[in-house]
C-alpha cells in the first residue's frame, strides 16, 4: 500500500503546485480505471456502499461526464486521489459541481486534493458559471451534500472558500414486516375520480410534460425511470391528466433508492402521495431488499407518518460564488 510520505509545495512565482521528490501524476480517468477507482472509493468513502456498478453510474455514465474534469492523482501506479467536476444545465442556468472527491487516507494533508481542486475549479469557472457546489449534483448524485462525519473533507472545503448554505437528510424505511398493499386506498381514490397506476410507455409524453411544468428539477431522474423494466414511476391521474408521481431506481441504481415524488399542491392531503410511495416501496421490497433510502427529504413528518421512515443521515450543502478576483489559494 502506498505510504505517500512525499510532500507538495506551492511555487511562489506562478501559484502552481510542484511535487517534491515524487513521481505523482494528475491524469484524466478512463473506463480502464473503473475497477481500481471503485476499490479506491470504497476504501476512502467509508460511509458509502460503493460498488463497481455504482462507481460506473456516478462517474462514466453521468450525462455530463467530461474526462478533463475527472482526474486521478497517481503515485507509483496507485490512485491516491480522485476528483470529478461537472457542469449541469437547467434551462438558462449553469452550475458547477465538485461531484465526487477523495484522497487516500495515508496521503491526506499533502496537497493532493488541493492540486486536483485547483485544476478542476479553473476548468469550471472557465465555462462561465456563477457558482460551484459540493456533491449535490442532481440528477446523478451519490449523496445530496457532505456528510459532516467526513471531518477532514469539511475542513478542506471550508478553508478553500466554500460556505454552508443548507442541509438535507436521507431517511430509511425498514421494509421487512410492513404491508404496502394499497387496494383499499386506491378504491377510495377511484371513487373521487383519481386513478393510480404504474406509468406505461404510452404515458411518456404526458408524464414528462407534467414533470417539466410542475417539478422540473426531477425530470432527468424520471426519464431514467422510463428506461427501467418495469418502468419505476407510478402516477396518479384525474380527468386524463397526471396529478402526482413517485419514482424509484432513478439514481444510485439497484440500491433501493426512492425519489423523487410530487403531487399538485391543490390536490395534496387526499392520500395520493402516500399510495404512490407505498407502491414504490412494495416494488423495492419485491427486489429482495430489506430497507429503502428516501433521499434528499423535505417533508420528514410525511414519510415518518406514512411508512415509519426515520432520519438516517444528515448532509450539509456548500457553495462558492464566482469571486471578483479568482485566487482563493493565496
Amino acid at each position: 500500500m502506498q505510504t505517500c510520505n512525499r510532500k507538495l509545495i506551492r511555487s511562489q512565482e506562478n501559484d502552481t503546485f510542484t511535487i517534491v521528490n515524487s513521481n505523482m501524476d494528475i491524469l484524466p480517468v478512463d473506463k480502464t480505471d473503473l475497477h481500481s477507482l471503485s476499490e479506491f472509493l470504497k476504501r476512502n468513502l467509508v460511509y458509502e456502499n460503493i460498488t463497481e456498478e455504482l462507481a460506473k453510474e456516478k462517474i462514466f455514465d453521468d450525462p455530463d461526464f467530461d474526462p478533463e474534469k475527472a482526474l486521478k492523482a497517481i503515485i507509483n501506479s496507485e490512485i491516491v486521489g480522485f476528483m470529478q467536476g461537472v457542469v449541469r444545465k437547467f434551462k438558462s442556468r449553469r452550475t458547477g459541481f465538485i461531484k465526487l472527491f477523495a484522497t487516500d487516507e495515508k496521503c491526506r494533508r499533502q496537497g493532493i486534493a488541493s492540486a486536483l481542486l485547483k485544476i478542476i475549479e479553473e476548468k469550471l469557472w472557465s465555462e462561465n458559471i456563477e457558482e460551484i457546489r459540493i456533491l449535490d449534483s442532481s440528477p446523478n448524485y451519490l449523496q445530496p451534500g457532505l456528510d459532516p462525519r467526513y471531518t477532514e473533507a469539511y475542513v478542506f472545503i471550508t478553508r478553500r472558500g466554500y460556505e454552508k448554505f443548507d442541509e438535507d437528510v436521507n431517511m430509511e424505511v425498514d421494509l421487512e414486516g410492513q404491508d404496502f398493499s394499497t387496494d383499499r386506498e386506491e378504491e377510495d381514490l377511484l371513487g373521487q375520480g383519481i386513478e393510480i397506476k404504474r406509468a406505461s410507455p404510452e404515458d411518456r409524453q404526458l408524464v414528462f410534460s407534467f414533470i417539466d411544468e410542475n417539478f422540473a428539477t426531477s425530470l432527468k431522474e424520471v426519464e431514467v425511470s422510463f428506461k427501467n423494466r418495469p418502468i419505476s414511476t407510478h402516477i396518479g391521474l384525474k380527468n386524463g391528466r397526471v396529478i402526482a408521481f413517485a419514482t424509484y431506481d432513478a439514481n444510485n441504481l439497484n440500491t433501493g433508492w426512492f425519489g423523487p415524488m410530487g403531487t399538485l399542491k391543490e390536490l395534496r392531503g387526499m392520500g395520493v402521495g402516500r399510495v404512490l410511495l407505498k407502491r414504490c416501496l412494495r416494488d423495492i421490497k419485491l427486489q429482495g431488499r430489506k430497507t429503502s433510502t428516501i433521499a434528499w427529504v423535505g417533508p420528514i413528518a410525511f414519510y415518518g407518518d406514512s411508512v415509519g421512515a426515520n432520519v438516517k443521515r444528515v448532509f450539509w450543502r456548500f457553495k462558492k460564488t464566482r469571486p471578483n478576483r479568482v485566487n482563493p489559494w493565496s
